[in-house]
């Protein structure tokens, strides 16, 4: 862990960038340590106006809180990486087409649909551009859709300078290793919700401190993200995804117990469809931003 820092600091999503530059595992492992977690952008925060994946919304969110941004990677017909949820247009744009059928040229003028469904001012950005944004000013957890090709990838990372401050998502081992195979050092999420999923990784290699194992903490005994974490991976959950929630639950102030509780079964990273809420909800517990100060992310 880094020396620690004075508790009165507020942390920023630039603070998060400068500590997790080149050294994400160090990061990861004094999360565990302090037993904090970090909340994250869901598809970069979007709210009304603010279009997912949009780089204003990106902005926006980063001036804001504390966080780290799940983004999504799409690829299109002629190899150009950009950000893009889906992968055909009629919901997060004015297009229609599936995107890998279809030209950047075709794609790049199109407005961004916000969460409303309204037409924004906003396209979408291109992968590079992006990268180079997010340097010291955001950690990136790359979503990484199954049309998208680990070697351009791989090349758009290096391109920008970024193969030190940016993780991968993949959905299967398969993707994983293919991530793996192009970046020996990347931090990679994978789908662990159970021993078998832990197994499993562990046969191909994947169990490691370079391992974000994505659990379901609900649906899992009280020991396995302590194994989980024994064995040097992070635990990566979702505060949305049912009634429950804490993202679903959630009213005001009075309703923050939700997202301490999900912490406290033991993911360090935890994704979230209402990242104002869940980072103000964290931001509020006594020793907070202390404990981020320990592990080197200051103002």
């Amino acid at each position: 862990a880094s020396a620690p820092q004075a508790a009165s600091t507020v942390p920023t999503a630039a603070g998060i960038a400068r500590a997790a530059n080149g050294r994400i595992p160090e990061l990861l492992a004094c999360l565990r340590e302090q037993k904090v977690p970090l909340i994250g952008a869901h598809r970069g925060g979007p709210i009304p106006e603010f279009p997912e994946n949009a780089m204003a919304t990106l902005e926006r969110t980063t001036s804001m809180l504390p966080v780290f941004l799940e983004i999504d990677v799409q690829q299109t017909f002629d190899d150009v990486l950009f950000l893009n949820h889906d992968p055909v247009l009629p919901r997060n744009t004015v297009g229609h087409g599936t995107i890998r059928e279809m030209r950047w040229a075709q794609i790049a003028p199109l407005k961004l649909r916000d969460q409303t469904g309204q037409p924004t001012e906003y396209t979408a950005p291109l992968l590079v551009d992006v990268l180079k944004w997010a340097d010291g000013r955001a950690l990136l957890l790359l979503d990484i859709k199954p049309a998208t090709e680990p070697e351009l990838l791989a090349a758009a990372i290096r391109e920008a300078g970024a193969e030190d401050r940016v993780m991968l998502l993949a959905y299967t081992i398969r993707q994983a290793q293919a991530l793996r195979k192009q970046m020996p050092d990347a931090v990679v999420a994978l789908p662990v919700f159970d021993r078998d999923g832990m197994d499993a990784a562990k046969a191909a290699g994947l169990l490691n401190n370079r391992l974000l194992a994505m659990v379901r903490p609900h649906t899992v005994n009280a020991n396995f993200i302590a194994d989980l974490e024994a064995a040097g991976a992070t635990v990566l959950s979702a505060s949305y995804g049912s009634a429950s929630s804490p993202d679903a639950v959630y009213r005001d102030a009075g309703d923050a117990a939700a997202y301490h509780a999900l912490a406290e079964k033991g993911p360090r990273l935890i994704a979230s469809n209402r990242p104002l809420e869940a980072a103000s909800s964290m931001l509020a517990q006594p020793g907070y931003a202390a404990k981020l100060g320990q592990c080197g992310i200051v103002d």
